[in-house]
């Protein structure tokens, strides 16, 4: 279980729960910080709310779309975007208790994703993936893939500019040599950093291998949320989107999806599958890393850092004093 300063910390945050094209025609059901969730759409709005009929308990997410509101598998209760009991309909002409209510939270559709706060006092923001929502670009999503492994993990691998070499060599890691000096910026709500790097220029997974420089732009958003904007010596871009569910401590939902201009050639279906053989290639080093259940906060590994850990040791920083706040 996620101890309760942890808790405190993370439920002021946003987090992807589910992609919008999921909960069209259906509801989802999730699992966030240890939560059962709902995910469903009302009138066209998406709505999150725990996954708990106030009448007997049944599990909305295995409910159905009626009359504009979600209906309980068990006995049929009609619920609107406001959480309301709407109907219900074996007595259609029944008086319904105000309490018959679901327990919403904060929600928000950006980015092709619908995100959830459990908090009704956030102040924090979304991360800035308008790319994303660009009309002129290419884009693709993928998953959400579960990986057991804590979102803290994910994080920091994603940030790491260093395994390219050894992890990503069959995909777009260069050959190993010195890795571009990385100088950390922090921002009001996470980090922000530019170097260039040498990489295999290709976007699918039988494309050219020339070794090219190019310029990486990360993005990062306290406490999961990463972009990586990718710039080519020809002038193409690429933007990488990973959004981090967390389930549990040790199991997170993954929320990849990539936007790219001035891109020719390629297919959507080629480049989607590359990136989807990238993923794989992390998730399972992270899967292997030990100790395997780990703190968010990551200060109970035993592990010691080296030069090119900046954004750990910046990440780990931050972590350790949101925690003596929280304590």
């Amino acid at each position: 279980m996620i101890d309760e300063p942890t808790l405190k910390i993370l439920r002021e945050y946003w987090y992807p729960v589910a992609r919008s094209d999921a909960i069209k025609d259906r509801p989802v059901g999730v699992q966030l910080l240890d939560k059962l969730l709902v995910v469903f759409r009302s009138k066209g709005n998406a709505i999150v709310a725990y996954d708990r009929c106030p009448h007997r308990g049944g599990p909305l997410s295995l409910g159905t779309y009626e009359h504009d509101g979600l209906a309980c598998p068990y006995h049929g209760l009609r619920f609107g975007e406001d959480g309301h009991c709407t109907q219900f309909p074996s007595q259609p002409n029944a008086r319904l208790s105000k309490r018959l209510k679901l327990d919403l939270m904060q929600s928000q559709e950006r980015y092709g994703l619908i995100w959830a706060c459990m908090s009704n006092d956030n102040v924090t923001t979304l991360p800035n993936w308008e790319m994303f929502d660009r009309t002129d670009v290419q884009k693709f999503q993928i998953g959400p893939v579960r990986w057991n492994v804590s979102a803290s993990r994910i994080t920091e691998n994603f940030n790491d500019i260093v395994h390219f070499s050894t992890i990503h060599a069959t995909t777009f890691g260069s050959a190993e040599q010195p890795v571009s000096a990385q100088k950390i910026i922090e921002t009001s709500n996470g980090f922000a950093s530019t170097l260039d790097v040498r990489q295999q220029y290709r976007n699918t997974l039988d494309g050219p291998v020339d070794v090219v420089l190019a310029n990486y732009n990360y993005d990062f958003v306290f406490p999961f949320s990463s972009q990586l904007t990718i710039t080519y010596p020809n002038g193409e871009v690429e933007c990488v989107q990973l959004g981090v569910m967390p389930e549990s401590e040790v199991s997170s939902l993954v929320f990849q999806q990539s936007a790219r201009a001035n891109i020719g050639g390629d297919t959507i279906d080629s480049w989607c599958n590359f990136q989807a053989a990238v993923n794989e290639e992390d998730r399972i080093i992270c899967e292997a890393l030990q100790p395997t259940t780990v703190s968010f906060s990551l200060n109970d590994t035993n592990e010691i850092s080296l030069p090119t850990d900046i954004f750990s040791i910046a990440y780990r920083k931050r972590w350790r004093a949101l925690v003596r706040t929280a304590q």
